[in-house]
């Protein structure tokens, strides 16, 4: 409904709208007196209309959720204001010209947040969207596109766009992670060395918006195993890094309409754990004209570290849907640490973590 909003007038300090006439039904017809037109509630929900004298008047939601509710027509101008409480199967409208009682446990309530001039033809028209309304007045007739079900004139499909707010958000992505030195200490200096540090990374995340440019998170990270393999002369091994992260810090950002970019920074809680596996083979010498054969074997061993250091990192979030958005996450975790049962070793590194997945906002 492009053209509607353009007929919505705002003042800054009374807000004043222009007021219409419509039919007790859906069709256009002359008016003869206020007349609310409900759409997209529940289908057989329950609608009220409660005007400021204390009179409802109520009708029942069609198969498309909308109903159409004419109050007795008045000679005179009044002011009036306009609250939508949504309670499951039943919306009540309410236009009244003090502010009322807080909604009934249960009803969500939208303050429309004008003040009307009301005249004996005035036509709200109001839209639902879940627990949220928007209205529309004009003067005369509505529009015929405002009312209008069923078949008709094909029409561009509406993206309803959401948009970055304060509260808690669930995140879960996935994406991939590289290790800056972990091939290198494995290797050392064997010339024969083969290993895998790109792999599959998966991330969850909880966080929540104080205000809209700031966020407190704390999250989970599995970074991919590194796996080295190398061999000598005479031995061959296989190793494997594994580790763990959890990351508490903060976010700081800004949203252009859907879009929110943002950066983080924090530390992270990291656990490595370094398993290797080495195989020497037979060896054969000779001692004052005898030979002798030194036994190989196969050992493994492993160590386990664990500390914190810093996280740093950005991204940007899109929220094509009102809860839910797609997002892009760049991180750069410090890991440094000793072994916990003492001793030498420990890890000494940089993962590097990019992660795409979905975010879910909870709450209104």
């Amino acid at each position: 409904m492009p053209s509607r909003d353009k007929l919505l007038i705002h003042n800054a300090l009374r807000l004043p709208a222009l007021a219409l006439a419509l039919a007790a039904t859906v069709g256009v017809r002359v008016a003869a007196g206020q007349t609310v037109i409900v759409r997209s509630a529940p289908a057989g929900a329950t609608i009220e209309l409660t005007l400021d004298s204390g009179r409802v008047i109520s009708a029942t939601a069609d198969s498309y959720g909308d109903a159409t509710l004419a109050a007795p027509a008045q000679t005179a101008e009044s002011e009036a204001q306009m609250f939508v409480d949504s309670c499951g199967t039943l919306v009540r409208v309410l236009l009244v010209r003090l502010r009322p009682a807080p909604p009934q446990p249960g009803c969500i309530r939208t303050e429309i947040g004008s003040v009307f001039i009301m005249r004996p033809v005035t036509t709200f028209v109001v839209d639902l969207d879940g627990p949220s309304a928007s209205a529309h007045v004009t003067q005369g007739p509505a529009p015929r596109e405002w009312v209008e079900r069923g078949a008709g004139p094909a029409r561009p499909a509406r993206i309803h766009w959401g948009k970055p707010q304060k509260g808690l958000a669930l995140s879960a992505g996935a994406g991939f992670s590289t290790f800056s030195r972990a091939v290198d200490v494995a290797c050392g200096n064997v010339s024969t060395c083969q290993s895998s540090n790109f792999g599959g990374a998966i991330a969850l995340g909880v966080e929540y918006w104080i205000m809209r440019f700031l966020a407190a998170q704390v999250g989970y990270v599995q970074p991919a195993d590194v796996t080295v393999s190398g061999s000598g002369a005479n031995f061959r091994f296989d190793s494997r890094l594994q580790t763990r992260m959890l990351t508490v810090g903060a976010k700081v950002g800004g949203g252009v309409g859907p879009v929110r970019l943002y950066g983080l920074g924090g530390l992270n809680r990291h656990e490595a754990t370094t398993t290797t596996t080495e195989t020497v083979d037979d060896a054969t010498v000779v001692v004052g004209g005898v030979t002798q054969t030194i036994k190989g074997g196969t050992q493994s061993f492993g160590q386990k570290s664990a500390g914190w250091n810093w996280l740093l990192g950005g991204g940007v979030e899109a929220w094509f849907f009102r809860w839910v958005a797609l997002y892009g996450e760049v991180s750069v975790a410090k890991m440094k640490s000793a072994p916990t049962g003492g001793g030498e070793g420990g890890i000494d590194d940089r993962a590097l973590v990019a992660i795409a997945g979905a975010r879910v906002r909870l709450g209104r």
